[in-house]
């Protein structure tokens, strides 16, 4: 694994990058989002900002003396993905191309991943919880009446209708708890997330807004609606939830910001705000309002399919003739909106791109890691390639030099420390 410091090359930019790069200057110099972003967290959010165009595989920034585009080479465990990177030394945020079509996507997504940037100076590091349960047919149930009853909460202009939404929410959330396995600290998973990602997310929304309109609950109740209907809650749910809670803490608890630590619960935080909690025994009944008899029906037709689906994927990545490579120290991106778990077995990342010590692994059509990042699995069948290069069934697989991989009894073999014979090499196709 290459530990080089990123580098500026002398090279043409391509087209479009000039226009995307002062499509980003224009968001990061707008006085009225600025000023918002850091009355939020009494910190400025100004990362310099980093473009990587997958097509061409080249990233790019502006010379801050003279703002033209310059061309930099990521670091090997520097996966593209929409993330915040450490450039020179100092936290960037990396955008991927193309970027988001309308302003407010791109305000949204360019403030989420400015909060990234500062997170560790709040003190709030990055956690990723294990929120496995939220694929299982009651955990989906009732995150999604959690979600429609806090759209209702932050449409609601009466207060008291607002605490009684919230007040159902809340419920749901209870009951989610206690369907999930025990042991699992389904809820303590859940906040996590939402510290991470739900709080960069409610950041970006918030901001994004200050440049519009000012009003980020339209955006986040619209939010909530469209991930009604996701297929899969495993990370995503907090880029939902997290907004959502953070919004109602600003009506209630404006000053909730100042206190926040890497234990912090944003719902609980709401309920002690709320001023009552109540047991989550007996109130199935409070569903009705928020089309129970609807949701449990697409979610247990959903469990069907899902069941005929988690039988094809450990076909694929957990046979004989799959292809398992060991992790050290990945690095990964990607889609927090695809993932399914496979219970003890890990979780399916489709797609996803992984760089470790042996190459680098994309896999459009998924892969199989294990839930302590130890071991990757992709499937095997029809696999092609010799020396560096292979793919297989929906993926490709670049190993460094020293890495080699075989055929091993009925199933594959990645080694280190030999290389391909000179006549493999010579042989391998362009």
């Amino acid at each position: 694994m290459s530990l080089f410091p990123c580098l500026a090359v002398a090279q043409v930019p391509t087209v479009g990058i000039e226009d995307a790069l002062q499509r980003v200057t224009t968001l990061a110099d707008a006085h009225a989002p600025k000023r918002a972003a850091e009355e939020l967290w009494g910190q400025p959010l100004e990362a310099p900002v980093v473009l990587h165009d997958p097509t061409t595989t080249t990233s790019w920034r502006r010379d801050p003396v003279t703002g033209a585009a310059v061309a930099v080479v990521l670091r090997q465990d520097q996966p593209p993905a929409n993330t915040c990177i450490a450039l020179d030394g100092a936290p960037s945020v990396l955008l991927l191309l193309p970027l988001p079509a309308t302003r407010d996507a791109l305000a949204t997504l360019f403030w989420h991943e400015q909060w990234h940037c500062i997170q560790g100076v709040l003190g709030l590091s990055p956690s990723e919880g294990n929120t496995a349960h939220l694929d299982s047919e009651a955990g989906r149930t009732w995150l999604r009446l959690e979600m429609r009853a806090l759209a209702r909460a932050l449409s609601a202009v009466d207060d008291r209708q607002a605490r009684q939404h919230v007040g159902a929410a809340l419920d749901f959330r209870a009951l989610r708890s206690a369907s999930a396995a025990p042991g699992s600290h389904a809820l303590t998973e859940e906040a996590k997330l939402e510290r991470n990602e739900g709080l960069a997310e409610y950041t970006g929304r918030t901001v994004a807004a200050a440049g519009g309109d000012g009003d980020p609950v339209p955006a986040v109740v619209e939010a909530l609606a469209a991930a009604d209907t996701a297929e899969s809650f495993v990370r995503s749910a907090a880029y939902a939830t997290g907004p959502a809670y953070g919004l109602l803490l600003d009506r209630w608890s404006p000053q909730w910001r100042l206190g926040l630590s890497t234990d912090s619960d944003l719902p609980t935080l709401l309920a002690e705000q709320r001023g009552q909690a109540r047991e989550a025994t007996g109130v199935e009944h409070i569903g009705r309002t928020y089309g129970i008899k609807e949701v449990r029906a697409e979610e247990r037709e959903r469990a069907k399919v899902r069941a005929q689906r988690s039988a094809d994927l450990r076909r694929r990545f957990l046979g004989s003739d799959a292809i398992r490579l060991p992790l050290q120290r990945p690095s990964v991106s990607f889609d927090p909106r695809t993932l399914f778990p496979l219970d003890q077995a890990g979780t399916v990342y489709t797609p996803i791109t992984v760089r470790d010590a042996w190459g680098e692994l994309t896999a459009a059509a998924g892969a199989l890691l294990s839930q302590d990042w130890s071991l990757l699995s992709v499937q095997g069948g029809t696999v092609e390639g010799c020396a560096a290069r292979w793919k297989g069934p929906g993926w490709t697989l670049e190993l460094s030099e020293g890495w080699r991989l075989d055929r091993h009894g009925g199933g594959w073999r990645l080694t280190q420390g030999t290389s391909a014979p000179a006549h493999m090499r010579d042989a391998c196709p362009e």
